[in-house]
């Protein structure tokens, strides 16, 4: 078995199969640069997988919906770039992709500015904070997106295929292994070049062992509300240009699931539930939409008399924990999942490493933190183009 053929016949690997791994597959093969080459996959999760707490794509809210400060031009270029490529999959494909059009409110406590980046939306508005459903200083509005990852990730692993990427269930411990026999079984040779897009398995791998990675763990809860078709968010504190401050988000898929969230815990590597986060984000859910409820729950009383016993009632029990009471039965889940975090942001760059005495291109595409939905075609184009050679547009 050769492990020295022609620079032109070395396979291209990506390490990862989350929404950046598969995005970012997708785009390669799409590419001239990937003509002639085999383009392999290999993850030791895959979409279809039960959701754990590590593989952050499957559990995450999955809205788009930027934090790009309004000078970091290079989060708001992948981020827009992101939007702009769903928003068309939306428009020629529908709801069966995954994704779903919706009008989104964003609002702040403790502050009069939105981010710049929501006036490049369709339909932005600037709305009256008095008629929010709580007390908040500041209101906007635009049309965006939110996707289902199971859904979308499912086309993304069909995309792949279907332009003859190739996927392996492994685990890679050290891009070292990449040199081995067992991993040389799947593609013959050593690659030309490995994508690197493992989120928080880049703090682990060896080879990369990059201490800046880290979780943040997030709780949010799953509910059955297929009534609702608009997304809500409150911001709290500033987000110090990126995730600061308290973020309580409404966000309805196509399915009728809609996400409620949420939490940031930095470092915390608990991936279970905990009880009493959970009631928080049902209150602070409920307080940005009333709309939760179901309906029967919101109905007027036909009765006087009952009006009046429900009254008694929402006075000895607090009206927050009865309307939280209302929604335990359309709530399915408590998940957790994994923010895959990293000082200094997203590493997308190129590096080189050695394997078994040859050099291999090494592009890291991780660290996104929160970001990776939102960001993903963007950073998954800029990846391919490190790779080319071609210069990345000036900031």
């Amino acid at each position: 078995m050769s492990t020295t053929p022609r620079a032109e016949e070395r396979p291209l690997l990506i390490l990862g199969a989350g929404v950046i791994g598969l995005t970012t597959a997708v785009r390669l093969l799409e590419s001239p640069s990937s003509a002639g080459r085999k383009v392999h996959i290999i993850a030791d999760h895959h979409p279809s997988d039960a959701l754990d707490a590590k593989y952050a794509s499957g559990i995450a809210g999955a809205h788009h919906l930027s934090f790009a400060d309004d000078g970091d031009k290079r989060q708001r270029r992948w981020d827009m770039r992101t939007f702009r490529v769903m928003y068309d999959e939306w428009r020629r494909d529908g709801e069966a992709s995954g994704l779903m059009g919706l009008t989104q409110t964003e609002m702040w406590v403790g502050s009069s500015k939105h981010l710049e980046i929501y006036e490049e939306h369709p339909d932005f508005k600037v709305l009256d904070p008095t008629e929010a459903p709580c007390k908040v200083d500041h209101m906007v509005s635009f049309t965006s997106l939110t996707i289902t990852p199971a859904l979308y990730l499912a086309g993304l692993e069909a995309r792949v295929r279907a332009l003859g990427g190739i996927i392996h269930r492994a685990h890679v411990s050290s891009l070292h292994d990449l040199a081995t026999l067992p991993f040389l079984t799947l593609y013959s040779v050593l690659p030309a070049a490995v994508f690197v897009c493992v989120g928080l398995g880049a703090r682990s791998l060896l080879g990369i062992g990059d201490g800046n990675v880290f979780p943040t763990r997030g709780q949010v809860v799953r509910v059955r509300a297929p009534w609702l078709r608009a997304g809500y968010t409150r911001q709290e504190g500033s987000l110090a240009g990126g995730e600061g401050g308290q973020r309580t988000y409404v966000i309805p898929r196509c399915t009728g699931d809609v996400i409620l969230g949420g939490t940031r815990e930095e470092r915390d590597w608990d991936p279970y539930p905990r009880a009493q986060t959970g009631r928080d984000i049902l209150n602070r859910a409920l307080e940005i939409c009333p709309e939760l409820e179901p309906p029967h729950a919101r109905a007027c009383a036909l009765d006087t008399a009952e009006k009046n016993l429900e009254d008694a009632w929402a006075t000895e029990m607090g009206e927050a924990e009865e309307r939280v009471k209302s929604l335990q039965g359309v709530v399915v889940e408590h998940l957790v999942g994994f923010r895959p975090s990293r000082l200094g942001g997203t590493r997308l760059e190129r590096a080189e490493v050695r394997l078994a005495g040859e050099v291999v291109a090494l592009i890291h595409n991780y660290g996104h933190g929160g970001a990776g939905w939102q960001s993903s075609w963007g950073c998954a184009e800029d990846a391919v183009a490190i790779w080319e050679g071609k210069n990345l547009p000036k900031l």
